[in-house]
């Protein structure tokens, strides 16, 4: 009986190194799965940034465009305001200055009236 115990013993002991090495197996290949699955992820994501960048940057091209042409605008609209001014001052200087000292009575009261909330 001693050797059936001894054999039975080593059974189970073999029984257990191939159980042991059947999880290890089976763990390594999960990992392989997923590390695997995570540089697909990584890749794609990478992708992903690569090309909301390539918007970003032609959207803020055309911002920058869109922006340098109103300037444009607004400089040559500014400059024949400026000029239309000038007529009218030229034109009519009794009217220009009671225009100029009533838009400055206007600001005046303005001011004043927001120092007395501030106090």
């Amino acid at each position: 009986m001693a050797e059936t115990e001894e054999t039975g013993a080593s059974g189970n002991a073999e029984t257990a190194r191939e159980g042991d090495a059947d999880r290890v197996v089976s763990a390594r290949q999960r990992f392989q799965r997923i590390s695997e699955d995570v540089r697909r992820g990584a890749e794609r994501a990478s992708g992903e940034i690569r090309r909301g960048a390539e918007v970003a940057r032609g959207r803020y091209e055309e911002a920058a465009e869109s922006a340098r042409e109103g300037y444009d605008k607004v400089r040559q609209n500014a400059g024949q305001v400026s000029r239309e001014v000038g007529f009218f001052v030229r034109d009519n200087p009794g009217k220009a200055v009671l225009i100029a000292a009533g838009v400055g009575f206007l600001l005046g009261l303005l001011m004043r009236r927001g120092g007395d909330y501030e106090e």
